[in-house]
């Protein structure tokens, strides 16, 4: 069971990890531009700050999902839960790592470019991973979510499958990935996990 300081406590960690994605897709998409590969030495400090508080508040999302939707009842949202913390929290060893590098005294064969670079290429599976959980969260609704919730969250978790299954198998281009990427990624994510009637991630 659920307890209210959970629920507030996941209250923070949607709205910060919101926040955080969208302006990352601002900074990295308009200010460092999409053409950029690699770590940017004036913006990678604070691009990397941004990853590690979304890095931090989606491991809160997923750990709080399970409880709200009783994951020990439900082993595939049990089980969705677990890959999808384990992968996120890979994908957060690559937040500050790029920084720490560039700034600091290593003087190793592993670049700042080629971790960020890295950790850019790890995010496609990390999404789809991300997919599975979104599914699974849905379908364990037990009428938490308003009606048009679960249709949101069914549409990103679908809609981002298949499009990176299409980008994984050379079917799409760049052309077609990003406008997709950008609709399932960016403008369904903060709906899904804030809604004004019942929160997805522990809100009310």
């Amino acid at each position: 069971m659920i307890t209210q300081k959970e629920r507030e406590l996941g209250s923070r960690f949607a709205l910060i990890n919101i926040v955080a994605t969208v302006a990352s897709f601002v900074i990295l998409a308009f200010v460092v531009g999409p053409d950029q590969t690699g770590y940017d030495e004036s913006l990678g400090p604070v691009t990397n700050l941004i990853g590690l508080a979304q890095g931090l508040s989606f491991l809160g999302i997923v750990r709080l999902s399970g409880k709200l939707f009783n994951s020990e009842e439900n082993p595939l949202l049990a089980g969705a839960v677990a890959v999808a913390y384990g992968t996120a929290v890979v994908g957060l060893m690559f937040t500050l790592t790029p920084t720490f590098i560039a700034n600091g005294f290593y003087q190793g064969a592993m670049s700042a470019d080629m971790v960020t670079d890295l950790g850019f290429a790890l995010n496609f599976t990390q999404f789809l991973i991300g997919a599975l959980w979104v599914s699974q969260v849905v379908r364990a609704d037990g009428g938490q979510l308003p009606s048009w919730g679960k249709n949101v969250g069914n549409a990103q978790a679908y809609g981002s499958a298949a499009v990176l299954l299409a980008f994984y198998f050379g079917a799409i281009g760049e052309a077609l990935f990003v406008p997709a990427l950008v609709l399932f990624g960016i403008v369904l994510y903060p709906p899904l996990t804030l809604s004004p009637e019942r929160k997805l991630c522990t809100l009310e």
